[in-house]
C-alpha cells in the first residue's frame, strides 16, 4: 500500500537522488515528501522514516517514534568539516532517531535497512545439505522428502539443485512444466537479492519453492550467484535444503559453510562405502554430519559399514523398491511411508532449531 512505503523527508536533491538509487537496488518504493504538513501526516504510519539533516529542525517537536534514521551527506572533497553537527545530534535525540548516518559511508548499511522494510524481519532460516556418497545414492530423493515434509508443517521451504548435469531436480518432483525461474535465469545474480522477488520468480511444488537446473546445459554454477541466493534464502525461508553435488568446488564450500547440518546418503555396497571413505575427509565440514545408510537386501551390514567408515550411521533408510519407480513418474515418497519418516527423523534430530517431526 502506498502509505506503507518508507518516508523520505528532505529538500536536498542530491540526497534524494542517492536515497532513491539505494531504494531501487532493494526493490523498495520510497514516499518522498517535501511539504511539512504532508510529511507530518505520514510520520506515524510510515514503516520507516528517513529524514535529511536539512529538514530535521522542522520536525524536532513531533512525537517520538521508532524507525527514524537521520541522514547527512558528506560534501565531495570536504574532509575537515564533520557532516553531523552537535545541533543535529540534539534534534535527532529529540525525535528518538534510531541512527544518524552519513552517505556515502553508510550506503551498504542503509541498503540492508531499506531491504528489511520491504521484506520484514529475517526468518534466520536453517540451511542443510544433502549429498550422495556415489552416483545413484538417492540424495535428491532424500532432499526432496525433507523439503516437502518440512513444508507440510507450515514451514516456508526452498529446495536448491546444484547439479548442472543432473537433468534438473524439478523432474524428480514432476514439475518440469511448471513455469518459473531456473538457475540459468539467476546466473548473473549479485549482491542483495530481494526475498520477495526470488520467491515470486521460482516455481512452487506442493508449496515448496524449487530452484533447479533446466534441461539445457547452463554452464557451471556461479559461486557468486550461489552466495547471493543463499543469503536471500536464509532471510526468506525457514528451511533451505541444498541437493549438493559431490564436486568439491567453491559452490560446495559456500553451501557447506552456510549449513547447520549435512547429510551423506550411502548405499550399503562395497563401492559406495569406499567412495564415502574418500569423500568424508575431503568435505571438511565442521558442523553435524549425519550418515544415512540406504539399505538394500543383499548389501553390507550396518556394523561392517561403521567399521569401514570409522563412525556411526545415525539413520538407516528402509529399502523400498517402489521409490525408483515413483521417481520416474515425478513422485516422491509420501509423508506416511517408512522412507519419508526416516528422512524426517534424521532432519529433526540433527537440526535442533527446526522441529518437523
Amino acid at each position: 500500500m502506498q502509505n506503507r512505503r518508507p518516508l523520505l523527508i528532505t529538500d536536498d536533491s542530491e540526497l534524494t537522488e542517492d536515497i532513491l538509487r539505494l531504494a531501487a537496488a532493494t526493490g523498495v518504493d520510497i514516499h518522498l515528501e517535501t511539504h511539512a504538513d504532508s510529511a507530518r501526516a505520514q510520520w506515524v504510519i510510515a514503516p520507516l522514516v528517513l529524514i535529511g539533516v536539512d529538514r530535521l529542525a522542522d520536525f524536532s517537536n513531533l512525537p517520538r517514534r521508532r524507525d527514524v534514521i537521520v541522514i547527512a551527506r558528506e560534501l565531495s572533497g570536504d574532509t575537515d568539516t564533520p557532516p553531523v553537527s552537535d545541533s543535529v545530534w540534539r534534534d535527532a535525540i529529540a525525535i528518538g532517531a534510531e541512527h544518524v548516518v552519513s552517505l556515502p559511508d553508510a550506503e551498504r548499511w542503509l541498503i540492508e535497512r531499506l531491504a528489511e522494510t520491504g521484506e520484514g524481519p529475517s526468518r534466520q532460516g536453517v540451511v542443510v545439505c544433502v549429498l550422495g556418497a556415489c552416483g545413484g545414492a538417492g540424495a535428491s530423493t532424500v532432499a526432496a522428502v525433507m523439503a516437502t515434509s518440512a513444508q507440510s508443517q507450515s514451514r516456508r521451504v526452498l529446495l536448491i539443485d546444484t547439479d548442472v548435469t543432473g537433468g534438473g531436480l524439478d523432474l524428480l518432483l514432476g514439475a518440469e512444466q511448471v513455469p518459473g525461474a531456473r538457475w540459468a535465469d539467476l546466473a548473473d545474480a549479485r549482491g542483495r537479492l530481494s526475498v520477495t522477488t526470488l520467491d515470486e520468480a521460482l516455481p512452487h511444488v506442493g508449496g515448496v519453492a524449487v530452484l533447479s537446473f533446466g534441461r539445457q546445459y547452463a554452464g557451471p554454477l556461479n559461486a557468486q550467484a550461489m552466495t547471493c541466493v543463499l543469503d536471500a534464502a536464509v532471510r526468506g525461508y525457514d528451511l533451505v535444503v541444498v541437493d549438493l553435488v559431490r564436486t568439491l568446488d567453491a559452490v560446495t564450500t559456500i553451501a557447506l559453510t552456510a549449513s547447520a547440518s549435512a547429510y551423506v546418503v550411502i548405499p550399503n555396497s562395497v563401492r559406495a562405502v569406499a567412495a564415502a571413505a574418500a569423500l568424508l575427509p575431503a568435505l571438511n565440514f565442521g558442523g553435524p554430519l549425519t550418515l544415512l545408510m540406504r539399505k538394500s537386501p543383499r548389501g553390507l551390514a550396518v556394523s561392517d559399514m561403521e567399521r569401514a567408515l570409522g563412525q556411526g550411521l545415525v539413520t538407516a533408510l528402509p529399502d523400498d523398491s517402489a521409490i525408483a519407480v515413483s521417481a520416474e513418474q515425478g513422485e516422491i515418497p509420501g509423508p506416511r511411508t517408512p522412507f519419508a519418516r526416516a528422512c524426517v527423523e534424521a532432519l529433526s534430530g540433527a537440526v535442533s532449531q527446526l522441529s518437523v517431526a
